[in-house]
């Protein structure tokens, strides 16, 4: 069964990205359908079939949209439904992969030869670990559903802020739940609400696309630097996943349209306040460094 990692484990995978970890191939866009918009760095583009994925792309697609991400190691995920994604990448040597989910249809899987490590997908209030495993994610605002096909997972409540709280593991076949009004919950198979929701081609194994995509290797097309609204998103997502986006998007926050939309919305993501009034802190850092030389 997978590990169950503590607090400080769980804080370090989602806040402490390694720099080592960005900019290094881990996959490919084999499936690229309804227009998908491509974050690296603090610059957008658009991105298609034959696209290398690198750790910190973060991936949007619109409301009829379909992505498939194909891994190196195996790993593949399938988002629909306006979903969006953000490669976290491993936090750790040896550790989990990780990769923030936004709300949309998910499907993740891996193929026969796969040897990669296990991965956490985290979403809205709750986040899945799995090794092997086939299974099916809606993910709304404030809310996690998931259905486990085939092998195992686990399961951990968040807070709104991303902290970790109580897991339970979840085997193939049954469906779990929760959100802002309901703790976790396991039952034996997935409502019929579910299902009925539920994109077709989710009820089929996934194909494998990536031999094709190799073939057909593209570049992103640069469009331009990120806009707030692009990533607005991931700038209002739980506090330890955001924390170090200050310092991705510290060079936005010269753009004039930019910065006023982070000033309009500092109450969602207050850790900008210093970056954009830093006059209110430099009293405070002159008597931090008159201490320290005294």
């Amino acid at each position: 069964m997978l590990g169950r990692p503590g607090r400080l484990e769980f804080a370090a995978l989602l806040i402490c990205v390694s720099a080592s970890a960005f900019g290094q191939a881990v996959g490919m866009l084999t499936v690229a359908d309804g227009g998908v918009v491509l974050v690296r760095g603090s610059t957008t583009y658009t991105a298609g079939q034959g696209v290398a994925l690198q750790n910190g792309d973060m991936l949007a697609l619109g409301p009829k949209g379909q992505v498939q991400i194909e891994f190196e190691d195996g790993a593949i995920l399938n988002l629909t439904r306006g979903s969006r994604a953000w490669l976290l990448g491993p936090q750790s040597p040896g550790g989990e992969i990780g990769v923030a989910l936004q709300p949309g249809w998910v499907k993740f899987t891996w193929t026969k030869a796969a040897k990669g490590r296990p991965y956490r997908y985290i979403m809205p209030l709750a986040s899945l670990s799995a090794a092997r495993a086939t299974g099916v994610l809606r993910i709304g605002e404030s809310s996690a559903e998931a259905f486990i096909e085939s092998g195992a997972a686990r399961l951990v409540e968040l807070s709104r802020t991303g902290s970790p709280a109580a897991g339970r593991d979840v085997k193939g076949g049954e469906f779990a739940v929760r959100s802002a009004a309901q703790a976790l919950a396991v039952s034996p198979r997935p409502s019929a609400e579910f299902i009925k929701a539920m994109p077709g081609y989710f009820r089929d194994d996934l194909p494998v696309f990536i031999s094709r995509a190799r073939t057909a290797k593209s570049e992103p097309t640069r469009e331009h630097e990120a806009t707030y609204a692009e990533v607005e998103p991931w700038l209002k997502a739980p506090t330890s996943i955001r924390k170090h986006l200050v310092e991705r998007f510290r060079s936005r926050a010269k753009d004039p349209q930019f910065r006023g939309k982070l000033i309009e919305n500092l109450a969602a993501h207050p850790e900008w306040d210093r970056i954009l009034f830093p006059e209110k802190y430099k009293e405070g850092t002159e008597k931090a460094e008159k201490a320290q030389t005294r």
